[in-house]
């Protein structure tokens, strides 16, 4: 399929005696009328044949303008990715493997999950040259922060920069105008944060959050396409990392669920436009750990998209008290394990380890049967939960020698 642009090509290249591959059926009025004109002229007479047909088409002088603009035999360079591969910049993070650096990183999780909280500490450690959560080292040290505070409550962000000890001097804040609403869909309130990015040169800028700082919705593409576009504009224009914190959807059950929901990118609000743009999407919940869920307790960071790598392990942490007052997040380099009801293979489990500690010289497996089936466990329980306690319990002789017996033993 030809566009406007090649058949107006085509025809130049013709009128000018240039082999042309192209057919009637390959082109649309009123080029189609111009291309007829030439192939049914006689050798020397095309620029007149032309003319006529044209005469009397509407907007005759615009399309004869056109084609004689055109200059006959050019094509428009393309080039491969060969061509173009020397000057593409490197895929660089500003934390390996989880913040990319000129590219958009969404964090998502649900309203109290601890975001504003990362964030914060994000920030510490690459001011105060801390080292990131997985042991990767800052790559700028001391280099400046910008948080954009959707939510005008400065004085939130100010109590936990000191718990942590932070440089105030390193970290700068975007709010809104006195009596306004922070509205990043503004350009004035874009070029505020484009002037402040051109001198600070950040290493980091935090949105806090998606759903506070501008005025449209976000669950339709058109809502979020200019906004989206300006701040991955910007991280790619300032070379720095950009995290937009946002939220998930509400859960059908909602409540204390909604912070340990495990959750995916499908779950996050608005439309999918938003995740689509980001090259790293980041998830952050709650893990409940044992049978009741605690708001306070540890907390899931993973990897939700990546489009420019493996990804990493998820990391965990929780809220470590400070003294006198206050928190700060202490991370472990392995995510909690979430708690599940035990099954009756794991009552089976807990009774055997029970029984043979209690019996240190051994118990022979027809009595550790025996003894099972009175508490309700059947014979082919025990022998799956002996199974998978292989490592603690040990034969006394050979496992089908007379005398055999269990014994529980350390591990190792």
């Amino acid at each position: 399929m030809l566009t406007q642009r090649m058949q107006i090509q085509a025809i130049a290249d013709r009128l000018a005696g240039i082999p042309v591959q192209a057919r009637s059926s390959d082109l649309r009025q009123p080029w189609l009328a111009c291309w007829q004109a030439l192939e049914q002229a006689q050798p020397g007479s095309e620029h007149v044949a032309l003319e006529q047909v044209v005469s009397a088409l509407p907007n005759a002088k615009d399309i004869l303008q056109a084609i004689l603009a055109t200059r006959p035999g050019y094509r428009p360079e393309i080039q491969s990715l060969a061509d173009i591969a020397p000057g593409l910049p490197p895929i660089e993070w500003v934390w390996d493997g989880w913040i990319p650096r000129g590219l958009l990183t969404v964090m998502g999780a649900s309203q109290g999950s601890g975001k504003s909280f990362v964030a914060t500490d994000l920030a510490w450690r690459i001011i105060e040259n801390r080292g990131y959560p997985d042991g990767a080292p800052i790559k700028k040290p001391g280099g400046n922060v910008i948080y954009v505070d959707g939510e005008m409550v400065p004085q939130i962000l100010n109590r936990r920069v000191e718990w942590y000890g932070l440089d105030k001097r390193k970290l700068f804040m975007l709010l809104a105008e006195l009596g306004e609403m922070l509205d990043l869909g503004q350009p004035r309130y874009q070029d505020r944060l484009s002037e402040m990015t051109e001198i600070l040169k950040p290493e980091l800028i935090v949105i806090d959050s998606l759903s506070t700082i501008h005025s449209n919705g976000q669950n339709g593409v058109e809502d979020v396409r200019a906004l989206i576009g300006y701040l991955t504009r910007l991280a790619g224009w300032a070379n720095c990392g950009l995290v937009l914190i946002h939220h998930i959807r509400k859960p059908a059950n909602g409540g204390a669920r909604m912070m340990n929901a495990d959750f995916g990118m499908e779950d996050l609000s608005g439309a999918g436009y938003i995740t689509q743009q980001a090259r790293v999407v980041l998830g952050l919940r709650v893990v409940q750990t044992g049978q009741q869920f605690d708001p306070n307790g540890p907390r899931e960071f993973k990897m939700l998209k990546n489009n420019l790598g493996a990804y990493p392990d998820a990391l965990g942490f929780t809220f470590k008290p400070l003294h006198p007052t206050g928190v700060m997040l202490d991370w472990q380099s392995q995510a909690p394990q979430a708690y599940r009801e035990p099954t009756q293979r794991d009552e089976c489990k807990e009774w055997l380890e029970d029984f043979l500690k209690a019996n240190p010289e051994g118990v022979a497996p027809r009595e550790v049967e025996k003894a099972g089936l009175e508490e309700g466990f059947s014979r082919p329980m025990i022998f799956r939960a002996r199974k998978e306690l292989d490592e603690f319990i040990q034969n006394t002789v050979g496992h089908k020698a007379p005398g055999n017996r269990w014994k529980w033993v350390d591990a190792g």
